[in-house]
């Protein structure tokens, strides 16, 4: 499984950082997704030797709220209908949950099918989770999803996905990283969404410490 990696932004304006709260200890990615907003990108995880679509977000809810979206596999084909066609639950045991899933490229060009593995790992520390997925068949050469939460605070979670589905067919890169960042976009929003129970982005600001 491929290393964990915040990446390193510059402190910007942002509701955060309101009435001149500029404190060392926030993380620059809180900083970065406080309006409440997803981001997305392309790149190539430590690790990893293909290029991933990313995107996270932060969400107002506590982790166990957003773990349980990420856990409910067979609203899967829900959370990006145009991307995500016909996702089930195929077979489920103590090693993990085997999830069917059909995915359009290319503009719905080629449907690619798939089976993965998801996993709900082991966490490196209190205050996070990880659910990853691992390709064990279908028409394409590999693939890979890998669902990154941390707790913010006791109502806010960071959530991130790396989506990597690399298929059998020639296909143009920069065609396929426009639609796996686009897919991993709308997959954190649609959680997001869910979890918190209304949809659209809430601005977050630092919760105030309460003096002793």
């Amino acid at each position: 499984m491929r290393a964990l990696s915040l990446a390193a932004v510059a402190l910007v304006a942002s509701p955060l950082l309101a009435n001149g709260d500029a404190r060392a200890d926030v993380d620059p990615d809180v900083v970065r997704l406080a309006d409440g907003h997803s981001q997305k990108k392309n790149w190539v995880p430590p690790s990893a030797t293909e290029r991933y679509g990313h995107s996270d977000v932060l969400v107002h809810a506590p982790l166990a709220a957003v773990k349980k979206q990420v856990l409910d596999f067979g609203h899967y084909k829900d959370l990006v209908p145009d991307k995500f066609h016909n996702a089930r639950i195929i077979g489920k045991d103590a090693g993990g949950t085997d999830v069917y899933l059909q995915v359009p490229i290319m503009r719905g060009l080629v449907v690619l099918w798939e089976v993965m593995r998801f996993h709900d790992l082991q966490p490196l520390a209190p205050g996070w989770a990880i659910v990853e997925g691992f390709f064990v068949k279908g028409n394409l050469k590999t693939a890979n999803t890998t669902w990154t939460m941390h707790a913010v605070d006791e109502s806010t979670t960071l959530l991130e996905l790396d989506l990597l589905i690399v298929p059998l067919v020639p296909a143009p890169p920069s065609l396929v990283d426009e639609e796996l960042r686009d897919a991993a976009m709308q997959a954190v929003d649609a959680i997001r969404d869910r979890a918190q129970g209304t949809p659209g982005p809430v601005v977050y600001t630092a919760p105030v410490a309460t003096p002793p």
